[in-house]
């Protein structure tokens, strides 16, 4: 699995509403400056209100060894129970890895390529709720 760094390896752009949601515009993704560190604490805050706020989609917080590194993972379930009780798979995951130790976030490329308004989303709410990152408007669009 190869891992992209949010801010270095790839820039998160969103086109979202501006105004009234009159006008289209483009969002931008940057890191706070200076940054605030972010603990495991943190990370396990983040995802407790996650679960307390929505406690059927299955968000957690596991450590993961990819490579050399450990990198904790917020991320959800990729199967859930149907109420008729067979399993069916979820599409709107995007796992955020973070390693504690750099102060950087990671997202696995093929998250990137195939989904990347999902993840573009997802980072910019782990990120922003984390203190990490905040949006910062571009331009309008025609």
């Amino acid at each position: 699995m190869e891992l992209l760094e949010v801010f270095k390896d790839f820039e998160v752009v969103m086109r979202g509403k501006s105004g009234m949601g009159k006008y289209d515009a483009l969002y931008k993704l940057v890191p706070v400056n200076p940054p605030k560190p972010v603990t495991l604490d943190d990370l396990a805050r983040y995802v407790e209100g996650l679960q307390q706020r929505f406690p059927d989609r299955g968000f957690y917080l596991g450590a993961v060894k990819v490579g050399e590194k450990r990198y904790f993972v917020v991320t959800k379930k990729s199967w859930m129970r149907s109420p008729d009780g067979t399993r069916k798979r979820v599409h709107d995951r995007v796992p955020v890895y973070v390693d504690l130790e750099g102060q950087k976030f990671y997202v696995p490329k093929s998250y990137v390529k195939k989904k990347y308004k999902l993840a573009c989303y997802v980072l910019m709410r782990v990120l922003g709720s984390l203190g990490v990152a905040k949006v910062k408007y571009l331009s309008m669009l025609r």
